[in-house]
């Protein structure tokens, strides 16, 4: 009798070491679910004019950040700063500098990145980048 009431307790203890692991487990995977769909409500932009209106009505920091990735990883830049795609691909780089919710660290972030990519356009994203600064400090007088 006692053999076989140590050998139940055993085997209820196992089984609830098992449930308690696979509970543990459906939470973890729970919580990383929404960090993966995070980026999939952010509707991908094509269009140098949608992100340039996005830039100007972002509401803040994070979704400036995500907007500077997405386009950093969408959008090429020309090698001829006349260009008038070109300028208007710069002009971004203006329109986050603007932007009254812009973190310095946001737009360190982008002009460090485009400078990377195109050494030839340093002087004109820094150019950009001054112009931006410069509606900013406008719109706040």
């Amino acid at each position: 009798m006692n053999n076989s009431l140590f050998i139940f307790l055993v085997i209820a203890l196992v089984i609830i070491i098992i449930l308690g692991i696979l509970l543990v487990l459906f939470f973890m995977h729970k919580e990383k679910q929404p960090s993966k769909s995070n980026p999939a409500k952010t509707p991908k932009i094509s269009n140098i004019e949608d992100f340039i209106s996005k830039a100007n009505n972002a509401s803040n920091s994070q979704e400036i950040q995500a907007l500077i990735l997405q386009f950093l990883n969408s959008q090429k830049l020309g090698s001829n700063p006349k260009d008038s795609a070109t300028k208007r691909k710069l002009d971004f780089i203006s329109a986050i500098s603007a932007n009254a919710n812009a973190t310095p660290k946001n737009i360190s972030f982008l002009n460090n990145e485009l400078k990377k990519r195109y050494k030839a356009l340093k002087k004109e994203i820094d150019a950009y980048e001054q112009i931006g600064l410069a509606k900013r400090k406008m719109r706040q007088f």
